[in-house]
């Protein structure tokens, strides 16, 4: 599972590009991040943005999504100071299309941190750390291959 406050920045940013419909907005997570909401998730966080004055839909039945004012206001608040967070989501973006496991590594990851694993975390994280040290300070291509 992907908190809720990730998605809505993924939508706002998204928005920031184009308008899109919600399927649209599916798609596109999909095919940069390897994950796709389900419409249970997507719906009713477009819903509550609408509410808040972040986005407006145009046009009727399934009309197009648009990032408002006051969205692109949030989205740059979101994005304020987090240089490093923008990093990250633009490598894991970049990185699922590449390595499909990663995506789920890293939904699976996140829900341990929410989740209150951290101890089971604090014991994991070091052994994968020194394997991916391994893979990219060692010899040979880099691929990990062994």
């Amino acid at each position: 599972m992907v908190g809720r406050g990730f998605l809505r920045y993924w939508v706002l940013r998204l928005l920031s590009e184009e308008p899109r419909t919600g399927y649209a907005l599916a798609k596109e997570l999909e095919r940069r991040l390897g994950w796709r909401p389900s419409p249970g998730s997507l719906y009713p966080l477009l819903g509550t943005l609408a509410e808040q004055g972040l986005i407006v839909r145009e046009g009727k039945g399934r009309g197009r999504w648009r990032l408002t004012s006051p969205g692109q206001e949030e989205l740059a608040r979101l994005e304020k100071g987090k240089e490093e967070w923008k990093t990250l989501l633009t490598l894991t973006a970049l990185a699922t299309k590449n390595i499909p496991d990663l995506s789920r590594f890293l939904c699976l990851l996140a829900q341990a941190a929410t989740t209150g694993k951290i101890s089971e975390l604090s014991k994991l994280l070091p052994k994968l750390t020194q394997e991916l040290e391994a893979i990219v300070g060692g010899e040979g291509d880099g691929s990990g291959d062994r």
